[in-house]
């Protein structure tokens, strides 16, 4: 029988376990009373407490002495039984999930956060750090539907878009990925950032010339120290080299 939590977490996913383990259950029923404020306060709490007795514990190591223990749950477990829509901890039980190989338990619940009203906190970041969190795993599919998703419920937030635009050109799908970083600077004409990923994909789709325009105007725009730019800009007179040289 599994004697840690983690064990029993690596044996069912968190949609079972908040049902049928007896500790979580418990909470899940106990909090579904508690006005909403509150439950989410006890979640925040939960939360943010665990993350600070993990950041003793390794100072404690560090120094050579022994910890206080670790939680029995893994990181965000208790603080998703608490608060079902508790930001933070959906993406922490959600990469958790990924890792051990439950990529559709995951992508439930990341997809949750796209549609949690817009007021939630920090729940632009979130979404974002989700689909961060599933480009480092080269999950551009999945990437990209949480992005796209993400879109329909906030349509002027630029983040899903250049988030998108770079999925599809991960897919080779340059001229898309070209509308959607278009699109992206059209709702914030001459962030630096949106150029720089519109530049880009100009790039790729092979539209040097105004390719070139842009990433010349994102060289007068950025911060001295933003490399990105000239490095695409190194990049473009390279790719016009080939051309010239198979042409």
């Amino acid at each position: 029988m599994p004697d840690d939590g983690m064990t029993k977490f690596e044996n069912s996913p968190f949609s079972v376990l908040v049902k049928e383990d007896g500790d979580l259950a418990v909470l899940r029923r106990d909090y579904t009373s508690v006005p909403a404020r509150e439950r989410r306060m006890a979640a925040d709490w939960e939360y943010h407490s665990e993350m600070a007795g993990e950041i003793f514990n390794d100072a404690l190591a560090l120094a050579g002495q022994k910890g206080l223990g670790k939680s029995f749950w893994p990181s965000g477990v208790v603080a998703l039984a608490i608060d079902p829509l508790y930001n933070p901890a959906i993406l922490t039980v959600g990469s958790i999930e990924y890792q051990l190989g439950r990529v559709e338990e995951a992508m439930k619940l990341f997809m949750t956060v796209t549609t949690l009203p817009k007021n939630e906190e920090d729940i632009v970041i979130i979404i974002d750090e989700a689909g961060d969190f599933l480009i480092d795993q080269d999950d551009y599919e999945n990437a990209l539907a949480l992005y796209s998703a993400a879109e329909k419920t906030y349509p002027h937030e630029t983040v899903y878009l250049n988030g998108s635009g770079y999925c599809l050109g991960k897919f080779g799908l340059h001229e898309d990925s070209v509308k959607k970083n278009r699109c992206a600077d059209a709702l914030e004409p001459n962030n630096y950032k949106h150029l720089n990923d519109l530049g880009y994909s100009l790039l790729e789709a092979g539209k040097l010339d105004e390719a070139e325009e842009i990433l010349q105007k994102l060289v007068s725009l950025a911060p001295p120290d933003y490399e990105f730019s000239r490095n695409n800009l190194s990049e473009l007179r390279k790719k016009r080299s080939r051309q010239m040289v198979t042409s």
